[in-house]
């Protein structure tokens, strides 16, 4: 069985990531962003300082619906917490940045 290209991984991860966001997206998420590194699979996720658990709980269940995708590799969540002055440092694959210039000063 031929192996999949590092490209058309990518590609497969970021329409799963996309699709697992939907209609979960809240007004606290700053970021999401994924990649494959080894046989691990990286989801973060970027809040600002005002998340809570429940939307926490909301991108881990986007998680277990993007690893359900990739069964042969192992998740690994990064669920941060910053401050709007701060800046991000994404993964490979950006799925999702918040606007903010025009709305969090």
């Amino acid at each position: 069985m031929a192996t999949e290209s590092e490209e058309t991984i990518d590609i497969r991860l970021q329409l799963s990531s996309l699709r697992a966001l939907w209609g979960e997206i809240t007004p606290v998420l700053r970021s999401v962003s994924v990649e494959v590194q080894g046989n691990e699979l990286r989801w973060q996720c970027i809040f600002d300082e005002k998340a809570t658990e429940d939307d926490f709980e909301l991108m881990k269940m986007a998680a277990a619906e993007v690893i359900g995708d990739f069964p042969q590799l192992l998740l690994k969540e990064i669920i941060k917490t910053t401050s709007i002055t701060n800046n991000m440092t994404h993964l490979k694959n950006l799925i999702y940045l918040r606007h903010e210039a025009n709305y969090y000063k």
